[in-house]
């Protein structure tokens, strides 16, 4: 299913459960605006009710993934007003209960970068540009991005990131631990897909939702709460068809054919 091609963010889902999610103001670079940001988070929590919909991708239309937020959008807040209010934090990608792989199609900045933080894995195109740019601003690393760089990167190099705004590329990305795959320019749409849909053939959705819930607050708990929490989750879990169904599929010495994911209070 698609919107028309004159959405700010385009949804699309193909016939093995892999969501599209293109940030689509090519005219702009896909520069971030409050109708973007307010679509795309709409398209998020579509997408976590859509039983078609297994996992997402999520990358920009034409050469850029996004550079920031639109400059005329700062222009308007540099008085200290806020260009919007109730607005979704800018980690909501990270509640969603369902995988999320970004496909870093070119620049990759400010805003753009922390929406791309926040997603559970991440493709680039080799060459693409990255810079948090919020130094050079005059503001914080905007929302939980000062946190996840430094739990991907290490704390100095992500002192080194926020502070200094330099332009880093792709493959120091990689090396960083921001992005975890590389693919040839053209291809990374490509590449995240079929990377999404060997997931989606294989894997129990109320587990997906779970790991990704532990992985995101685990970093937060003690080992023992994580434990703890990690044989509440079990215990759920083994109440759940997805679990009779991958025993099932064990034991038959076939593949696991897993229903659509329901929601799951966890």
């Amino acid at each position: 299913m698609t919107v028309s091609d004159n959405e700010p963010v385009l949804y699309k889902v193909d016939d093995d459960g892999v969501l599209v999610l293109t940030l689509n103001r090519p005219e702009r670079k896909n520069l971030w605006s409050l109708e973007m940001e307010t679509a795309f988070y709409s398209a998020l929590d579509r997408a976590a009710e859509d039983q078609d919909v297994r996992v997402i991708v999520v990358t920009g239309a034409g050469s850029t993934f996004c550079p920031g937020l639109d400059p005329g959008v700062l222009d308007g807040i540099k008085g200290g007003s806020t260009y919007a209010t109730n607005r979704s934090p800018q980690t909501y990608a990270t509640t969603i209960p369902k995988m999320i792989i970004g496909a870093i199609n070119g620049s990759c900045a400010g805003i753009g970068l922390a929406q791309a933080l926040c997603f559970d894995y991440r493709f680039a195109a080799r060459g693409a540009k990255f810079t948090t740019a919020f130094s050079k601003r005059g503001l914080p690393a905007e929302d939980a991005s000062a946190w996840i760089l430094s739990r991907l990167a290490g704390p100095a190099h992500a002192m080194d990131l926020v502070v200094s705004g330099r332009v880093f590329l792709a493959e120091e990305a990689l090396d960083l631990g921001v992005v975890q795959r590389l693919s040839e320019p053209g291809s990374v749409l490509e590449d995240a897909v079929e990377y999404a849909r060997s997931i989606a053939a294989s894997v129990s959705p109320v587990s997906m939702a779970m790991m990704k819930s532990q992985v995101w607050h685990d970093t937060e708990s003690t080992m023992e709460q994580a434990r703890v929490r990690a044989q509440y989750l079990l215990t759920l879990a083994k109440g759940r068809p997805d679990f009779r169904e991958g025993v099932d599929a064990l034991v038959e010495k076939r593949n696991p054919q897993f229903g659509p994911y329901t929601p799951t209070v966890f």
